[in-house]
């Protein structure tokens, strides 16, 4: 009887863990949800405070990392998006998406030579990323215009 219990115990321990990470994932995808729809409503604070809200549930939510940081180049805080893509990066090396998205903020801060190895290392993971080539020819673009400027001797 005791050994019979024992699995009844295990099972249901089992389950009950199942259930509660099913819903803190559910949890975390909703409040991603709903950053994004008031995001779209314009209620850029709102959108802020439940992505913050899916991160303390699942702090190591890429996805809510990476809403977050996306919303914060939104809003002109470009320091605190890329410490947020930092972050996602580093949970998720691998998506190549990351390391656009901190380009475009390395960008807005005048970091071109960051932007420009975070755009190479999007390519490296996914060659065929039109965005990528796009924002490439871009930063190559920018820099040498910039090394033009700083070549001109002035008048």
């Amino acid at each position: 009887m005791k050994r019979y219990q024992g699995k009844k115990y295990f099972l249901t321990a089992l389950l009950s863990l199942v259930l509660c990470g099913t819903l803190q994932a559910s949890n975390n995808g909703d409040l991603i949800n709903l950053g994004e729809n008031l995001w779209s409503q314009g209620k850029l604070s709102e959108a802020e405070s439940a992505f913050k809200n899916a991160l303390s549930e699942a702090p190591d939510s890429s996805a809510a990392h990476q809403r977050l940081a996306s919303l914060y180049l939104t809003m002109n805080k470009t320091k605190e998006a890329i410490s947020e893509y930092q972050n996602a990066i580093t949970l998720d090396s691998e998506n190549p998406d990351l390391f656009i998205g901190i380009a475009i903020a390395y960008l807005h801060s005048r970091y071109y030579n960051m932007a420009q190895a975070m755009v190479m290392q999007a390519i490296e993971l996914n060659p065929e990323l039109a965005q990528a080539q796009k924002l490439k020819t871009y930063i190559d673009a920018k820099k040498d215009t910039l090394d033009k400027n700083s070549a001109t001797p002035a008048n």
